[in-house]
Formats: C-alpha cells, sequence, structure tokens
C-alpha cells in the first residue's frame, strides 16, 4: 500500500508538473504573437535598390514588384512595388462609398456614420475583373474606426480623406497625411486641411502619418514591431513606390517599426513616404491570370478593409 502511494504522488507530480510546462508554453506563445516587440528600430540599409535586378518582375510596361527577405536585425519578408506615373495608362481606384453612405452606424450611432463598407481587397479586385476593367495590383490603405472587439464590424468610418472620381468618400480628418491625384495629373503627399479645395482632387487616401521628407526618415516613437505598409514617391513625384512587411511571425516575419517603414521607402527610391495602416490589414494582391494572387502572407488570412488603393492599366 505504502508503495503504491509512493507511486500515486510520484505520477501526480508528473501529470501536474506536465500541465505546468503546458501552461508556461502557452502563455509564452501568447506572448509572442500578442505583445508587440520593441527592437532597434534601424534596418542599416545602404545605397538603393536596383529595379533591374532579376529578382524584380513585371505585372505590366508600368508597374514591377519583387518580394525579398531580410535576416538582419530581424527576419522580415517583404513585397515590394514600382508604379511609373508618367504611364497614361495607370489609374487608381479608391474604395467607393457604402450604398447607405452618411447614415448612422449600427450599433454606434452617437459615434459614427458609414463611409464604406468593408471588405477584403480579393473580393474588391475581383469585382473590378469580373467588370473586364484590368485591375493589376491592389494594397490596403486608410485605417478607420470602429475598431473593437469582435473586430468585424461591417462598415467604417474616420478613414481620413478619401476620394474617388471626385467624389468624397470620407471626410478630412485633422492630421491624417494622404496621397493625392488631381484631375491635371499631378501626385503628391500632402496633409490636407479643413480650409483646402478638394475641388481638384480625382483621386486621395490617407494613412497615419508622414515617415519620410525631403529624403530624411522621420522620426517616431512608436518602435513596436509589426506588418506595416508605406507609400512612397520619388522626388520628382512621378514614381509610387509601394511595400508591405508581414509581421508579429516568429521564425518567419517579425515586422518593422514605423521608423523603418521610413528607411526602406528611401532604400527603395522613395523622397517622401507615408506609414499606412498596418498589422492585419497590410495586403498586396496582384492579378493573376484571370484570378487574383497575394504576395504577402497574413497568418490569420485576409482582413475586411476600411480603405484600399487598386492599380489599374488600361
Amino acid at each position: 500500500v505504502y508503495y503504491n502511494l509512493i507511486k500515486f504522488k510520484l505520477f501526480s507530480n508528473l501529470f501536474i508538473g506536465i500541465l505546468f510546462m503546458k501552461k508556461i508554453l502557452f502563455l509564452f506563445t501568447f506572448f509572442l504573437l500578442t505583445v508587440p516587440f520593441t527592437l532597434k528600430a534601424t534596418l542599416n540599409l545602404t545605397g538603393q535598390f536596383d529595379w533591374n535586378s532579376p529578382s524584380v518582375k513585371k505585372l505590366c510596361p508600368a508597374v514591377s514588384y519583387f518580394k525579398c527577405r531580410l535576416t538582419s536585425p530581424r527576419e522580415m519578408e517583404i513585397v515590394a512595388m514600382k508604379v511609373d506615373l508618367t504611364d497614361p495608362k495607370i489609374k487608381f481606384q479608391m474604395t467607393k462609398r457604402a450604398s447607405n453612405w452618411g447614415t448612422k452606424m449600427p450599433g454606434f450611432e452617437d459615434k459614427f456614420v458609414i463611409r464604406t463598407a468593408r471588405e477584403t481587397c480579393r473580393v474588391t479586385m475581383r469585382k473590378y475583373l469580373k467588370n473586364n476593367i484590368n485591375m493589376v495590383a491592389i494594397i490596403n490603405g486608410s485605417p478607420w474606426s470602429p475598431w473593437q472587439k469582435p473586430f468585424n464590424h461591417p462598415y467604417a468610418d474616420r478613414q481620413g480623406l478619401i476620394v474617388d472620381n471626385g467624389q468624397i468618400v470620407a471626410p478630412i480628418l485633422k492630421g491624417r497625411p494622404s496621397f493625392v491625384v488631381t484631375k491635371d495629373g499631378k501626385y503628391f503627399f500632402k496633409t490636407i486641411l479643413d480650409k483646402d479645395s478638394t475641388s481638384n482632387i480625382l483621386h486621395a487616401i490617407s494613412g497615419f502619418s508622414f515617415v519620410l521628407n525631403d529624403g530624411q526618415v522621420t522620426k517616431s516613437k512608436v518602435k513596436n514591431l509589426a506588418p506595416r505598409t508605406g507609400y512612397g514617391l520619388s522626388k520628382d513625384n512621378k514614381t509610387l513606390y509601394l511595400f508591405v512587411v508581414d509581421g508579429r511571425q516568429p521564425k518567419f516575419s517579425m515586422g518593422m517599426a514605423v521608423y523603418e517603414v521610413g528607411e526602406f521607402l528611401k532604400y527603395l527610391g522613395s523622397y517622401s513616404g507615408l506609414n499606412m495602416d498596418g498589422g492585419g490589414s497590410s495586403t498586396i494582391i496582384i492579378k493573376d491570370g484571370k484570378d487574383t494572387k497575394m504576395l504577402n502572407h497574413q497568418k490569420w488570412g485576409e482582413r475586411t478593409v476600411g480603405g484600399a488603393m487598386g492599380i489599374i492599366y488600361q
């Protein structure tokens, strides 16, 4: 009996130990996936990327892209794209107004109104391809509200300025810089103010902040690593650079700090640049035959977003 009691106690302690280790492992994994990392925010890139590299692929005469993997200062999977804005066949398509645009948002009647209906970039792109519109790529853009559990509200508001084909989709939001396409064919980044006229804006989509100004990377206190989306323009505003970096995926891609978005945009050839919505929203999709292909990898799949930008060549 005494032997059996000792045996039982040993097995009980072993069982409790296994359960304890499983709990520790679970908490550690949860920490890796959810807690922001705050490592040194610099990529230490030198020179400029060579867009004539064999790694660069063409989507059409005006749009090319490449995928790369960085291992220093950490693992990062990146997809970057270059758009020749001098090609007259290049057009843009921003997220359109929701059918019930301007009405009170269900569940948030006192806080928000409906501007856009959230959908994945892939769903948006397929709609245009189905209508024989040659959308060659689409990338996420504007942040939005509401953003609270369970994070699946079907509508979006407070994106910052979004303009599609001259129509205001979402109004100006103080402090949010925008990528602007004018009706007379100019391209630039600007923080549009309430006093500014929007009558000459053909397209616009807004991000969080400038990360590159006059060739200088902008300082940022946001050092946590996350998936990021960046938009950049060359010094002459004739070339648009876009990129997405995956993040929060140990041993695959940990993402970037905000400062590093500016660094990488500069490395691509940008003179000015914006940090757009990131995290699970970061998405870049291309036309693949008659369908679509997602170039980056979001561990939890594609998120419905409140604002995206499609690139059309026709």
